[in-house]
């Protein structure tokens, strides 16, 4: 999570949508860079409500808006099962590498995944339990030039990305049955993304 005071902008970094990259480009720029821990980088809308909006209210006064980046949901869950397949996780609770990709989703629905497929949803993510979009500004992930521009525009400096995080290629073919039980499962994060797909930049005052 990034934090810009003066621009009055916190950018939520929401896991497998290129946050490393944003990191490292706006990072040494930032009023506050939280990096560690995950819980902490990567924190979600309800966990900021609770513990980091009082804190910059009491300590910049502001009450600054909130950017993040979107991904369609099975390219995201595509990534985390080819990030969790690599070798650093062998022998640990956090390895996929047993799995084929269609196993992985299926175990992402179960009732009590194992820890290799629990992955959160960006709908909880951006919107908490209020129900509505909570963070301003939503981009699109495969529409990037979009959120480049309109950032560069409210840091008042060009931001450019470098490749970052990028897991091996591993072949993941996604059985029709399994993608339709996976969707409608996670309804409210496709019925998000196509909202902001649709625009390329989402924004709720």
């Amino acid at each position: 999570m990034l934090v810009f005071h003066n621009k009055r902008l916190v950018i939520f970094a929401v896991p497998k949508t290129g946050s490393t990259a944003l990191e490292d480009a706006l990072g040494p720029h930032a009023s506050l860079a939280i990096q560690s821990p995950p819980s902490q980088r990567h924190m979600n809308w309800g966990a900021y409500a609770a513990q980091w909006q009082p804190v910059l209210k009491r300590i910049y006064g502001i009450r600054p808006e909130g950017m993040a980046v979107l991904r369609e949901p099975v390219a995201r869950l595509r990534s985390w099962y080819r990030y969790r397949a690599q070798a650093q996780f062998d022998g640990t609770e956090w390895s996929c590498a047993h799995l084929d990709f269609d196993r992985f989703i299926a175990a992402s629905l179960a009732p009590d995944p194992p820890s290799c497929a629990r992955i959160g949803s960006q709908d909880k993510f951006v919107m908490g339990d209020t129900g509505q979009v909570q963070i301003a500004h939503l981009f699109d992930y495969a529409q990037m030039p979009v959120m480049l521009d309109w950032l560069s525009a409210r840091l008042g400096r060009e931001v450019a990305l470098a490749a970052r995080n990028r897991s091996p290629g591993l072949p993941a073919p996604l059985d029709p049955e399994l993608e339709a039980r996976l969707r409608a499962a996670r309804a409210a994060e496709f019925d998000l993304y196509d909202r902001v797909a649709a625009l390329g930049h989402l924004h709720t005052p």
